[in-house]
């Protein structure tokens, strides 16, 4: 049992659901393929995936909610609508929700011809198949249009499916900006997903000329999609703005690059970016490296800190470690977050050993109060066990 996603440091959660997961952008060309061939519980299960990513959420719960519109299963598609509106309330994808809700409910917030928009797509899908030469220009235009943002996504997707130099342009375009960041955004994405020579040549001249960070962050996950650690390691080496260093890294970790990552770390001077490295770690699951910092007292003692912080919230696997640490510890503030993180970690068990062993009087009273808050059966026993003591 563990206890992370209650007791986990906020930031650490955030930075965790904030990494947009290659499974999960699978997960969503899964659903907007599904959506192309109207296979609607294709579709939903697809989107489902994504949406547990948190760079994909909105979107994935949009779709699901159009998805279960087309069932039709107006009573789901609404609740999902409701789940978007309440957690995401800046979302780009909001307009498009209510307008769904309000199509679904009998209003008309969407005007007559938004009735053949699927169908129109799928037309367009099978056009570009047969004679890309007349769907490309038609598909730009759709992009240009007043046409709901759901349409141009939709559109947007349907042209990333071909190989044209014409197609290419077009994504390029969007992709450098001209238009609607949401879609920028997508477009940014699909040159990741494709990872052909000319796309990935792109993205590298977007990072550099791109000057909003959350575009240039964009592209950086779409290196990771591509598999492009060379491009994410250089950026996480040498890049000035330590926003987009941190991402980078964290992208690191989450492509399991430990051995460059602890490169970085032996020769990192920088307090905030050295806790970035050791959260990736954490991210990629290398207890390893987080114990050799976590151990060793050469260390600087914030260093030591948060490996022993990330070893709390990556498993019961990390538990075993913890202990070894307590009990070769001689620091009571190092002591006292040893302790912390085996309670994050939901290790009673081990917490009672301590209680029982400990002879410091306020460390023996940080494991009670630890084990008093878990509520789990062995901690009943062992306070009670307390009580009955004369």
């Amino acid at each position: 049992m563990t206890y992370f996603s209650t007791l986990a440091p906020l930031g650490l959660v955030v930075a965790l659901a904030a990494l947009q997961t290659p499974a999960a952008n699978q997960a969503y060309e899964r659903g907007r393929q599904a959506l192309d061939r109207g296979s609607w519980h294709e579709a939903i299960e697809a989107f489902g995936a994504a949406s547990e990513d948190q760079a994909l959420a909105d979107a994935g719960l949009y779709w699901q909610a159009y998805a279960y519109s087309k069932i039709p299963d107006a009573r789901r598609a609404l609740e999902l609508v409701a789940s978007l509106e309440s957690r995401y309330p800046k979302s780009a994808w909001l307009d498009d929700a209510r307008a769904l809700a309000a199509e679904m409910r009998g209003g008309s917030a969407r005007d007559a011809s938004s009735d053949d928009e699927d169908l129109k797509l799928m037309a367009l899908n099978g056009l570009l198949r047969a004679d890309e030469a007349e769907a490309i220009p038609i598909l730009e235009e759709l992009l240009t249009s007043e046409k709901s943002g759901r349409l141009k996504e939709r559109a947007l997707f349907v042209l990333a499916q071909s190989e044209s130099e014409k197609a290419r342009e077009i994504l390029a375009r969007v992709a450098k900006g001209e238009g609607d960041p949401e879609l920028q955004r997508q477009a940014v994405r699909y040159l990741g997903v494709h990872g052909s020579d000319r796309g990935l040549a792109l993205l590298a001249e977007l990072y550099e000329s791109l000057s909003s960070t959350e575009a240039r962050a964009a592209v950086l996950e779409s290196f990771m999609i591509a598999d492009e650690k060379k491009k994410i390691l250089d950026v996480a080496t040498n890049e000035p703005n330590p926003e987009l260093r941190g991402r980078a890294i964290q992208l690191l970790g989450a492509m399991n690059a430990t051995d460059e990552l602890w490169e970085l770390y032996q020769r990192e001077t920088n307090a905030d970016v050295k806790r970035k490295l050791l959260e990736a770690f954490m991210i990629a699951g290398d207890q390893e490296h987080l114990q050799l910092v976590a151990s060793d007292k050469a260390q600087p003692p914030e260093n030591r800190m948060a490996a022993i912080e990330f070893l709390g919230v990556s498993g019961d696997e990390a538990t075993p470690a913890l202990l070894g640490l307590y009990r070769g510890e001689t620091d009571r503030e190092v002591k006292g977050k040893v302790l912390e993180a085996l309670f994050i970690n939901g290790a009673v068990k081990e917490l009672i050993e301590i209680a029982r062993a400990e002879s410091d009087p306020e460390l023996k009273r940080a494991a009670i109060e630890k084990i008093s808050l878990t509520g789990s059966p062995e901690a009943k026993d062992f306070l009670l066990s307390i009580l009955r003591t004369k």
